[in-house]
């Protein structure tokens, strides 16, 4: 799979042209993965792009893609803690993070940290794109066993949009995935991992995964597919910012004129 998230090439393209990028702007990818989203970004807006993950495997990975394609000038990527990366404020025009906002913290924190997060290394008017899970329903106590993960990480799909805002950040565009892409994206995981389980039965580590994989199906079926959706956000960091610095810098300068007048 190109992409380590349930959404088709039809919407990446809508995504990529809903951020809306052009020469010689700059994006940030945090968790880029093998680099996919961000190449193609790169590729359909003539931008230049930075993408970040912890997985050393998976950024080799995009590098080796980002050089057969000819991007590597306009497409850098990184083994980076996103929490410890400290980009630098208003460097980017968009930032990214699709599926990963573990990367800035766990649990109920981990979205709220996104934002904020990636707010701050955007310019005023700039944009971000996350892409989050949201609760269809509410879940079952056994889905939510299954998961690991308590109710409280999830919103619905209104609530992720609506806490953005009361962030300050300017809503301009969601989609959600439909069930094709779920399921694809689901049983593509199964087809992989059967595969592998049956071109070596003997080794006990695809033993256990292929045991916890067919666990996560039946869950999945049971309960998954019914309760967790995936949304795509695209928000917009107001550009008043600037503005009200603008007049905070001002009103400091005149001040001080004053004072030496």
């Amino acid at each position: 799979m190109l992409f380590n998230i349930p959404i088709s090439p039809a919407k990446v393209d809508q995504l990529i042209d809903v951020l809306d990028l052009s020469p010689p702007d700059r994006v940030l990818d945090v968790g880029c993965g093998i680099g996919e989203f961000l190449l193609q970004t790169t590729k359909q807006t003539a931008c230049r792009g930075l993408g970040v993950d912890q997985d050393a495997t998976a950024i080799s990975t995009a590098r080796s893609t980002a050089n057969k394609r000819g991007l590597s000038e306009d497409c850098g990527f990184e083994v980076k803690d996103a929490q410890n990366a400290q980009f630098e404020p208003e460097a980017f025009a968009a930032a990214i993070c699709l599926g990963s906002p573990h990367a800035f913290g766990m649990g109920d924190v981990a979205y709220p940290d996104t934002l904020r997060e990636l707010t701050r290394v955007i310019k005023p008017g700039g944009r971000l794109l996350i892409g989050e899970g949201y609760w269809k329903q509410d879940p079952s106590s056994e889905y939510l066993e299954m998961i690991v993960e308590p109710v409280g990480i999830y919103r619905d799909h209104s609530g992720n949009v609506t806490f953005a805002e009361a962030e300050g950040l300017i809503p301009l565009y969601a989609m959600t995935r439909n069930d094709d892409e779920w399921d694809h994206f689901e049983w593509s995981h199964r087809r992989r991992i059967e595969a592998e389980f049956a071109a070596n039965p003997d080794n006990a580590d695809l033993q256990t995964r292929v045991r916890h994989s067919r666990a996560w199906r039946d869950g999945y079926l049971k309960w998954g597919r019914a309760t967790m959706g995936f949304g795509f956000y695209i928000f917009q960091k107001s550009a008043r910012v600037s503005s009200m610095r603008c007049m905070k810098l001002c009103f400091y300068v005149e001040i001080e004129f004053e004072c030496f007048a």
